[in-house]
């Protein structure tokens, strides 16, 4: 697991990137009850989310070590069956948000709201349609999501998470 002293180091680089005053692309590789995850969220994404909006284009992967068996028939996860329920929601949920702002909103709020595994409640506060979210991730659209985020988690070598990818490089140095 990365130490909180990386993690910070991460948000550090992608304020020296800005500098130039070009957008950064974000790319997020994380698990839905991974402790690691949850702290880089709401302690490094959430309270700087606002100073670094027009200069970051940020995408949720949530999927992190998960595993697809069969073909998508099921999935393991690193935290069991409730983080493989949790990751799928969150790709079908991320999918119906219409803007950075909203997922950001919505991934910080879930992160922060155990009580709600699937995510419903955040998914509300962010306004998203809640029977398109359910039919989502329950049905084959939520699995397909899975496997494009497996899909794009297989490219880098993910060793730990959460991974934060910078405008589509890997730098396990940072």
């Amino acid at each position: 697991c990365p130490s909180k002293q990386d993690l910070e180091l991460h948000f550090f680089y992608l304020i020296l990137m800005t500098s130039s005053c070009t957008q950064v692309k974000v790319t997020l590789f994380y698990e839905h009850l991974c402790p690691d995850s949850i702290r880089w969220v709401s302690n490094q994404l959430a309270p700087n989310y606002d100073a670094l909006r027009n200069v970051m284009d940020i995408e949720f992967i949530p999927f992190g070590k998960s595993r697809s068996i069969n073909g998508g028939e099921s999935f393991e996860c690193q935290h069991g069956p409730l983080e493989c329920e949790g990751n799928r929601a969150q790709s079908c949920i991320l999918n119906l948000l219409p803007d950075q702002d909203r997922q950001v909103s919505y991934v910080s709020c879930q992160m922060d709201f155990n009580a709600d595994p699937r995510g419903w409640e955040c998914a509300f506060r962010s306004g998203v349609n809640l029977v398109n979210a359910q039919q989502c991730a329950e049905g084959p659209q939520g699995v397909q999501l899975q496997l494009e985020a497996e899909r794009r988690t297989r490219q880098i070598p993910l060793t730990f998470v959460p991974t934060i990818v910078f405008n589509d490089q890997f730098d396990q140095s940072l």
